[in-house]
């Protein structure tokens, strides 16, 4: 296996839309190249310093585009990391005119390659990995019906320096995965307190009352794409919105739950394993209403 040089330019010539021709399209590129493998200096590899984001594409199209490239500029800016995000529009665009279905679109900004230690390179070379997956077969019935969610043990870590960033840093979820049950299609996750603060995967949101409450996420969670569209189509709609301290025993007695991120839209609650007690929910006006908002939404 060849690994990536350590001279390779952040600038490399796009790949031929040709290829597609012959019914070969890559699932990922390096710096616009099709490329299966990294180089073991790869900072990415070594600290998980970079960052990334998973996109929706219909079409070829990538859903909320404009917002996913600009937390991933706001999070490179954040974390010190050179990002060219036009060049990301125009390797993505190349990249997706070759992918015939539906699917879903993974970015990763690497710092690069460096020596041993933490000291970043002082003239880093940043890496622009795309990646294109098939749309999970679930999604779309669990979106329909609803999930079975489950507490997570595993605290989240506290970080308010990192908090909403979406960093390549990802232990605490790997983590929750290894304890989430083969009938639980997503997890609830706190803070030490005990404060809900989102899934494993997404955000989370409960009802009250007839107001729409999400997580503060200034000590740790990542701002989602789906919690603020959601928020705005909230407001925008006439529901009452809040983002506050969300103690977990208070999620458990909404009336209310669902979760959410950009590829999988919205997943009403209908069950919470909360180790010793199974709660259920039913899939209230507030949850239908916002589904609607992101179904009418071209």
């Amino acid at each position: 296996m060849v690994a990536l040089s350590s001279h390779e330019s952040t600038r490399t010539a796009f790949y031929s839309p040709h290829q597609k021709q012959h019914n070969w399209a890559p699932r990922m590129l390096v710096n616009g190249q099709p490329q299966e493998h990294l180089s073991l200096r790869d900072r990415a590899i070594h600290y998980g310093d970079g960052l990334f984001e998973t996109v929706l594409v219909r079409n070829s199209r990538p859903s909320l585009w404009d917002e996913h490239l600009k937390r991933l500029q706001e999070g490179a800016q954040a974390l010190k990391i050179p990002c060219d995000i036009a060049l990301f529009r125009a390797e993505t665009q190349q990249f997706l005119s070759t992918q015939s279905a539906d699917g879903v679109l993974k970015l990763i900004l690497s710092r690069g390659e460096g020596g041993r230690g933490y000291t970043p390179p002082e003239a880093p070379e940043p890496r622009r990995i795309l990646q294109f997956h098939s749309l999970p077969a679930d999604y779309a019935r669990n979106a329909a019906v609803g999930i079975k969610a489950q507490v997570i043990q595993h605290p989240l870590s506290i970080n308010p320096a990192l908090a909403g960033i979406k960093h390549l840093n990802r232990l605490d979820q790997v983590m929750a995965s290894l304890e989430l049950s083969q009938d639980a299609s997503e997890g609830l996750m706190c803070d030490p307190q005990r404060n809900l603060v989102e899934g494993i995967k997404s955000n989370v949101f409960i009802v009250e009352n007839g107001a729409l409450i999400t997580p503060d996420l200034t000590l740790c969670g990542i701002n989602g794409i789906m919690r603020a569209t959601l928020l705005r189509a909230a407001k925008s709609s006439g529901i009452s919105v809040h983002i506050g301290e969300i103690p977990l025993n208070r999620a458990l007695k909404a009336q209310e739950l669902f979760v959410c991120n950009s590829v999988m839209g919205i997943w009403p609650i209908t069950q919470i394993d909360n180790g010793s007690d199974l709660h259920g929910y039913d899939i209230g006006p507030i949850t239908r209403a916002l589904i609607n908002t992101q179904t009418e939404t071209p």
